[in-house]
């Protein structure tokens, strides 16, 4: 019988200060192995560990990542601080500059991690009430200021998870977008025991500080809230390797040029005729629900930007295999695109992949409740139909009606609010009326809109008539950063 081994963590206050391993960024929820660290640390206390408990650890590490459900939290304002420097020789009270930015709980403090076990299994139900026990000796989950308390219990039913908390699922396609969050594996313990040993060794001869430490042990592990979608993404270069930008009214020919990619020899040896017709270029129309969405990414950012466009995403549909994205990836790295008969002339532009840490590629794929398009949504329909001509209120709620039809058509089942404009909401993005779709989409009008989910969904997210050909695009904002821009 399938148990689940459930670990409830409940913060003392309503901020967290935990960082990812590189220390370049909050870290919420808090990762697995964070939680694996925080057992041995509350139960070890300056002694070895027992038997049992290593033996539980052993186990634990062997267990397939938890389910995560923790609150909505967001980002706090930035506060600059000094601390004192532990490398000052000279002056013993000079002190450095650090900046602590926290992510604010919103009032709930719970995370809870589940893990999956069956009960039959040899020695596994008493090894997860060794783990449950443990649990209560929690005393800190992030930085030592970030006091928490543990419980654990072994239950025959997952929690409900209630909005506005947030379920994070470990996610096995590597081209899914989402988090990626450390887990223990296999050495987790034995690494973090060893790192302890040198940390105690390091004044042991006079007059010298060793700073080397064994590295800790664990596994990236993505994760992703509601559904995931399969993506691969490519910056364009020119032949020197230079990013080459491209204004937004230039979208429908860049697109153009990257489907016409598949016509190569290649790509057709590898993928065959039938799935590049199907699943690339859309043919017939509505005859397959498995289509990739070309989607053209301009640069956005907090401050001011040119928002050209300097890089293209390619997604499949929600919950995919990725398995087709894999291979565009290999097959469209490194191609040079050519522009269509009678299209405008373009600069030489070549592909290349993208590292997943790039900091705009993450507006795009990010985690959040707030969305807010980046390229008009074309609405499947009209918004001036002659019953609405003269009233602007009718024809913004049918607008709305239109969008919600447009989040439905994209197989986003999340309920949102909808707010339409046509100005934009972000910086260096255009008036709705100043982009040029294709003549078969030209006749669809056209808003900015926010959508504000009920619960967090994962990128990159499309929608409208235009969602497969760079119309749409949707980027993650926070709350109060939504605000149309004037244009």
């Amino acid at each position: 019988m399938i148990r689940y081994l459930l670990l409830s963590i409940r913060f003392l206050d309503d901020r967290y200060h935990g960082l990812t391993d590189n220390g370049e960024k909050a870290e919420w929820p808090p990762s697995p192995f964070r939680v694996f660290q925080a057992l041995i640390a509350g139960n070890a206390r300056g002694q070895e560990l027992s038997e049992s408990f290593r033996n539980a650890l052993f186990w634990l590490e062997r267990r397939v990542p938890p389910v995560i459900i923790a609150p909505d939290a967001r980002k706090g304002r930035e506060l600059l601080t000094y601390v004192l420097n532990n490398v000052s020789d000279s002056d013993p009270n000079s002190r450095t500059p650090k900046a602590i930015r926290p992510t604010l709980l919103n009032g709930d403090q719970l995370v809870q991690y589940a893990w999956t076990f069956e009960d039959a299994a040899n020695g596994a139900m008493e090894h997860a009430k060794t783990v449950a026990n443990a649990a209560r000796h929690i005393r800190c989950l992030g930085w030592g200021i970030d006091l928490a308390i543990g419980c654990g219990e072994i239950s025959a039913t997952f929690p409900t998870v209630i909005a506005p908390r947030v379920l994070y699922r470990p996610c096995q396609v590597v081209s899914a977008s989402g988090l990626d969050l450390r887990t223990p594996k296999e050495g987790s313990l034995i690494s973090l025991e060893n790192s302890y040993a040198d940390f105690l060794k390091r004044y042991e001869l006079p007059g010298v500080t060793r700073l080397e430490s064994a590295g800790a042990i664990y596994e990236p592990q993505r994760y992703v809230t509601g559904v995931s979608r399969p993506n691969v993404a490519f910056r364009l270069v020119n032949a020197a390797g230079d990013t080459v930008p491209i204004r937004h009214q230039l979208i429908a020919p860049l697109v153009g040029m990257i489907r016409n990619l598949a016509n190569r020899p290649r790509v057709i040896e590898s993928l065959s005729q039938d799935v590049i017709d199907r699943e690339i270029k859309g043919h017939p129309k509505g005859g397959s629900t498995k289509r990739v969405s070309i989607l053209p990414l301009p640069t956005i950012r907090n401050g001011p930007t040119d928002g050209r466009i300097r890089r293209v995403m390619l997604a499949q549909p929600f919950e995919s295999d990725g398995v087709l994205c894999c291979q565009l990836a290999q097959l469209f790295d490194g191609q040079e695109l050519t522009p269509l008969p009678n299209e405008e002339r373009f600069p030489p532009i070549y592909l290349e992949r993208l590292e997943e840490r790039d900091k705009v590629l993450s507006c795009y794929t990010g985690i959040s409740r707030v969305w807010a398009s980046v390229t008009p949504v074309l609405l499947p329909g009209y918004d001036d139909r002659n019953q609405n001509r003269g009233d602007q209120q009718k024809r913004l709620a049918r607008a709305e009606q239109l969008a919600c039809k447009a989040l439905a058509q994209a197989g986003i089942e999340t309920s949102a609010q909808v707010e339409l404009s046509r100005v934009p909401f972000w910086a260096g993005s255009l008036h709705a009326r100043d982009y040029c779709p294709r003549d078969k989409l030209c006749h669809y009008p056209r808003y900015h809109v926010r959508l504000s989910f009920d619960q967090a969904v994962t990128g990159p997210l499309a929608i409208g008539a235009g969602r497969h050909a760079g119309f749409g695009v949707l980027a993650a904002v926070e709350p109060c950063k939504t605000k149309p821009t004037s244009s």
